[in-house]
Order: C-alpha cells, then sequence, then structure tokens
C-alpha cells in the first residue's frame, strides 16, 4: 500500500501520506479512510502529504471524489491541505482535484511543504473557531 492514514489527537487532524504510485483506486479508499476518521473524531482538518508521491490518477476519477464524500458523509465544514509532489509531475491533476473539491463545496488548498500547509490548518482552525464564537445564537 502506498500510502498511510491516522486520526492525530495532539494535532487533531488526520494525517494522509501518500508515497509511490497513486492510482483512481487508491482516491477512493483514501476519501473512504479519512471520512471514517473524520466521522470518528470531532476533527475537521486533513493533511494529506504527497510529496513523494506519482499520481496516475484520472481526470474522470478525481472529478468523481468530491461526490463520493459526499455519499460517505463528509463533514460539511471539512478542510483540506494537500502537499504537491516535489518533482510536480503531473501537477495539473492536483489543480484540478482542488478546482472540482471546492466547486462542491469543500475547502482544499494546495502547498509546496507540510509546515505551510500545517500553519494555514492551525490558522483557519482559530478563524473558524473565534467565527462561531462570535456568531449571534
Amino acid at each position: 500500500m502506498p500510502w498511510t492514514i491516522e486520526y492525530l489527537p495532539e494535532r487533531d487532524l488526520v494525517l494522509l501520506v501518500v508515497t509511490g504510485r497513486l492510482t483512481d483506486e487508491d482516491g477512493r479508499a483514501q476519501v473512504a479512510e479519512t471520512i471514517r476518521l473524520l466521522n470518528a473524531h470531532p476533527a475537521t482538518p486533513v493533511l494529506v502529504d504527497c510529496s513523494d508521491a506519482e499520481t496516475l490518477a484520472s481526470l474522470p476519477g478525481l472529478y468523481r471524489l468530491p461526490d463520493y464524500a459526499t455519499e460517505l458523509g463528509a463533514p460539511w465544514n471539512v478542510r483540506v491541505a494537500v502537499v504537491i509532489p516535489k518533482t510536480r509531475f503531473r501537477i495539473e491533476t492536483f489543480q484540478f482535484f482542488a478546482l472540482v473539491s471546492r466547486n462542491a463545496g469543500y475547502e482544499v488548498r494546495l502547498f509546496d511543504d507540510q509546515a505551510s500547509a500545517g500553519e494555514w490548518l492551525r490558522r483557519s482552525s482559530t478563524v473558524r473557531t473565534e467565527a462561531h464564537l462570535l456568531a449571534p445564537a
């Protein structure tokens, strides 16, 4: 299996690390396991590290992933930070995935490194929490 996934309670996020070749089947399995972990824990941030991955996923397969996530019961407020491959091989597939995910209502951003991705997740989590506290009851 070219990927691992786990919930990190100390960071309150789901971490998916992808190495090697990534296929359409891997993408579906990753979405399913991510949604399972998000629904099992009170977390909404997801950090996907593809820095050492090579995607072979098809555009039609990527196009279907946000709908698949919705079918599986993805939290409406999930935030996904994706670290793109260092090689930039088929970078357009990552850009396409981010676009179709945002069009489906999911907050997905691309980053060059895990530190930047983690910082965005922490910052957006703080903003959401503060906004929730300020919202009228």
